[in-house]
Parts: C-alpha cells; sequence; structure tokens
C-alpha cells in the first residue's frame, strides 16, 4: 500500500474575461469608450503583474504541543517559507479529544482548502475525520493513524519497528537479565499500541522479561507517578522503556531518587528535550523519531495541484541516540536554527523586495496609464476642436447663403410691397372715378324711386334701380375701406342685420333680370 500512486485534483475557480467590443463604441462615444479601453488594458495589466498562483489555506491540527511536534511544527513552517501560494495555520488540542474536533471544525468551516490531522485518539477522532473526508475536502493524517484508510494520504512512522529497535536495544544494553518496566502512552493513540505490539513481539523473541506497564499519557507528571509505583512493585527491574523521552526522564529521575541502578530508553530525540536529556546523561537512549514536516508540506501542495504523491508514506526507521553521537545531533541542530533564522532573514528581506517590486510595477504601470489616458484625452480634445471648427465652417457658409437669400427674398418683398401698393392706387384711383358719376346718378334714380307719378311697374323698376346703385355704392366704399384696412387705419364697425329682409332685397334684384330671362327663353 505505500507504493500506491493516486491522483486527486482540487476543484478551483478558474479566471474568465468577457470580450468588449469596442469599435463601435468608440464611433458613438469616443471619450467613455477610449476611458474603458484603457481600463481594462490597466487592470489586465496590474493583474498580470501581481497574479501568482493559485494561494491555498492549509490547517494543521497537533493532537498536543510538546518538543517533538513544536520541532514539526517548525519544519511546517521552514518548508512553507519555499511556497508563497500557501498558508498554514497551526492549532493544537492539547490532548483534548473535544478541542482536537473542534479545531478540525474550524478548518472546515472556515473554507481551508487542506486540513493536515494528528488524531489524539483514534476512537474518538476517526468519525469526524471520515465525514471530512466524505465530504471532498483533502485531508492528510499523520503520526497517529485513524480506524479506516478515512484519509486522503497517510504519513507516519513504523512505530512497530521503533519496539522492535527498542528492545534489541536494551538486549544489547543487558543482555540476558534484561528485565523491563514499560511506561506507555495515551492509551488508544495508535503509537502507544504499535510501540507496545513491537517491543513484545521482540522481547519474546530475545528473552526479554517485562515485568509490568503502565500509562504515563504522553506527560512528564503522568510518567513520574506510574514510574514511582512500577519501581515500588519491581525492585528487580533494571530498564525502563518509555514510548517518549518525557516519560523517559520522568522515570530516570524517579529511579535516581530511589538510588537504583536503571537504565533509560526514550524515543522521540527532540532537541531540547530527548537528545539533551541523553547528553546530560539523564536518560541513556532515544530513537530519533522521525517528524517529516516537510514531506508533509510537499504532499499537501501535490494534492492541491493535482499532482501524483504516494497515499501512504512510512518514514524511515530512526536512529538510536546515545552518548556517542549526542552532542553531534545537538550541534547540528544549532546550526540548522542558525541556518533557519538565516532563511527566515532572508525570506524577510525577500518579501520586501517584492513588495517594493510589487509597488514599483504599479507604479510604472499607473504612470504607462495615465500617459496613455493623457494621449487618449488629448487625442479627443483634438478631435473636438477639428469638428467644431469644421462645423463652424459649415455653420458660416450656411450663414453666408442664408443671407443671399434673405436679401433675395427681401427684394422680392419689396416688389411684392411695390405691386401690392401699385394694385390698391390703381383701386383706389379707379374707385373715385366710379364714385363721382355714381354720386350724381343716384339722388335722380332716388327721386324718381320716390316719385308718386309713376305706374307700378315704373315704380318697382327705379326702387330695384336704387337699390342696386345704392349697393354700387357700398362696393365702392369696401374698396376704399381696402386702402384703410392696409394703412392699419379700419376699425371694426358691427350692426345688427333683418337676415330675412335682406334675402328679400337680394331676390327682388334678381327677380326683373329673371323675367327678362324668362321672356327671351319664351320667345
Amino acid at each position: 500500500m505505500s507504493g500506491e500512486i493516486t491522483n486527486f485534483a482540487v476543484s478551483k475557480n478558474q479566471p474568465f474575461f468577457i470580450p468588449i467590443q469596442t469599435h463601435d463604441m468608440i464611433n458613438v462615444y469616443p471619450l467613455r469608450s477610449l476611458l474603458l479601453f484603457t481600463l481594462s488594458i490597466a487592470i489586465a495589466a496590474l493583474t498580470g503583474s501581481c497574479t501568482h498562483e493559485p494561494h491555498y489555506r492549509i490547517g494543521v491540527s497537533q493532537c498536543s504541543a510538546d518538543d517533538w511536534r513544536d520541532k514539526m511544527n517548525e519544519e511546517i513552517r521552514r518548508e512553507a517559507m519555499f511556497h508563497d501560494n500557501i498558508e498554514i495555520e497551526i492549532r493544537s488540542g492539547d490532548d483534548d479529544n473535544a478541542k482536537q474536533i473542534a479545531d478540525l471544525e474550524y478548518f472546515v468551516n472556515e473554507g481551508f482548502d487542506l486540513i493536515i490531522a494528528a488524531p489524539n485518539e483514534a476512537d474518538a477522532l476517526t468519525p469526524t475525520i471520515k465525514r471530512i473526508y466524505e465530504s471532498g475536502l483533502p485531508i492528510i493524517v499523520f503520526d497517529r493513524n485513524v480506524n479506516g484508510e478515512y484519509y486522503t494520504a497517510y504519513q507516519g512512522a513504523d512505530n512497530v519497528e521503533i519496539g522492535h529497535q527498542a528492545a534489541l536495544l536494551a538486549r544489547a544494553m543487558l543482555g540476558d537479565e534484561c528485565r523491563v518496566i514499560e511506561i506507555c502512552g495515551l492509551e488508544g493513540s495508535s503509537p502507544a499500541t504499535d510501540r507496545q505490539r513491537g517491543f513484545d513481539s521482540a522481547a519474546e523473541e530475545l528473552g526479554i522479561k517485562v515485568l509490568g506497564r503502565g500509562n504515563g499519557y504522553w506527560n512528564y507528571e503522568e510518567g513520574s507517578r506510574v514510574s514511582d509505583s512500577l519501581l515500588s512493585l519491581y525492585p528487580e527491574a533494571n530498564l525502563i522503556y518509555a514510548h517518549n523521552d518525557r516519560m523517559a526522564i520522568a522515570g530516570a529521575m524517579r529511579a535516581r531518587a530511589a538510588h537504583r541502578q536503571v537504565k533509560t530508553i526514550g524515543i522521540d530525540a527532540a532537541p531540547t528535550i530527548g537528545i539533551q536529556a541523553v547528553a546530560d546523561s539523564i536518560i541513556d537512549a532515544t530513537f530519533l523519531y522521525p517528524t517529516g514536516g516537510h514531506e508533509l508540506v510537499r504532499t499537501a501542495i501535490a494534492i492541491l495541484e493535482g499532482k501524483p504523491y504516494k497515499k501512504v508514506s512510512i518514514l524511515p526507521t530512526p536512529a538510536t541516540v546515545d552518548a556517542t553521537n549526542a552532542e553531534m545531533l545537538l550541534l547540528q541542530d544549532q546550526a540548522l536554527r542558525e541556518e533557519t533564522s538565516k532563511i527566515s532573514g532572508l525570506k524577510q528581506s525577500l518579501d520586501s523586495y517584492c513588495e517594493k517590486h510589487s509597488l514599483q510595477t504599479a507604479f510604472l504601470y499607473s504612470a504607462l496609464i495615465i500617459i496613455v489616458l493623457c494621449a487618449g484625452l488629448l487625442f479627443v480634445v483634438l478631435r473636438a476642436y477639428w469638428a467644431r471648427k469644421r462645423h463652424h465652417q459649415e455653420v458660416e457658409a450656411q450663414n453666408i447663403e442664408l443671407a443671399k437669400q434673405r436679401d433675395q427674398l427681401d427684394t422680392l418683398y419689396k416688389q411684392l410691397q411695390d405691386a401690392t401698393r401699385s394694385k390698391l392706387t390703381f383701386f383706389t384711383n379707379v374707385s373715385h372715378d366710379l364714385r363721382t358719376p355714381l354720386t350724381l346718378v343716384a339722388e335722380p334714380v332716388h327721386q324718381l324711386a320716390t316719385a308718386t307719378n309713376l305706374t307700378e311697374q315704373q315704380s318697382t323698376l327705379m326702387q330695384l334701380a336704387d337699390k342696386n346703385v345704392k349697393r354700387l355704392q357700398r362696393l365702392i366704399n369696401q374698396i376704399l375701406d381696402l386702402r384703410k384696412y392696409e394703412d392699419s387705419k379700419l376699425g371694426l364697425s358691427l350692426k345688427n342685420v333683418d337676415l330675412s329682409e335682406a334675402l328679400r332685397e337680394w331676390s327682388a334684384a334678381f327677380e326683373a333680370a329673371a323675367r327678362a330671362s324668362a321672356t327671351c327663353i319664351s320667345l
């Protein structure tokens, strides 16, 4: 299973672009289109200059906080320095199942892209990890395992082999007289179970006698308490096998307090605890339990980027740390810390440089954008100026043409006025010429019409002639009034008229003409 290669691709939102048809827009709205086009170029340029790889958030859930896990966290952060596209957040469950479950829920609810977890206890943490795994969120289990393959990847040491190596070391230290008391870790955690199983199987083969064991729960206080009990119960014991260095130190200190000559073997070999304890001759040996923090980060990135990775990675069997190499390992750790500090300083300097570079790049693009905008605005202003000048010239030409047409209209209007005035003068003069003889005719006709010595037919004809004479006088007066109207001197005069009487007079005026026409037709 350790050689199985799996591809796991995480779906991420891909950027998309909407094409903008700027050609037609520029024809209609030149300024707005130019601004939109320039801004689109600016955004694309700035985005292209500032865009890095997709950014991923990785949550690390440690089951507890101890020196070995501090070392692993340091390795994780050191590896993360070399990847600008990841953000690491580490939380500790402090040996509390409920707290670790809450940490895992936090990573899920906050939208982390991947979770790395070391389960405190397999039975308690398996349901939560199984639910996360089945939801599709990638999860890497390390160090401690769960009940079932509910993980995207697993990384850990072969704790059975570590227990086996511890038994071999105990046999080499004390030979056939090896009598052991075992201080186990947390009951139910996979490392404690495997380390016990590996030691027991080897002890049976090698003839090592395990007198008794108790749970120290991975900490110094519990390890000290259980050591006291086991040392009291088994005075013949000559070796303490502890599942980690803290419990090994606790056992060694209790043996010294009881003036017992007891060998002590631990596991983890964290520099400030286990290796230092070996160098100070507090414990006799420890096993360099691999942390593999950098491998966890690399596996996580491979999963997020859809690259090949090992589903199950078993770290190499650890080496033994004893008095012969403890000082050298401490020096190496000190050198590594110094190099890490230098790398961290260089990383900060590089980040500062990148930030300055980004600012300078943004300033450069901003300057280019301003230049392009100014050039565009200048072009628009010049184009507007030229268009306005051309329009002004066209308007002037139209004004000149209109002035010519206006002069022609004035001339025609004057000619029309002169012709109208000539016509009015002619009609007025003719009317005056007609009025004088008509006035001379009107009085005799009126006298004849009112004469009493005429026959009835004569009287009717004269009355008809008198009426038409008066009518001619009215018509001539109306023609003369037209001149007053043209000179705006004519006023409106209204009077009541008997329409039936007027109609009888008008019909009587044509009665004689009608009779004459009828007589001609009958002849």
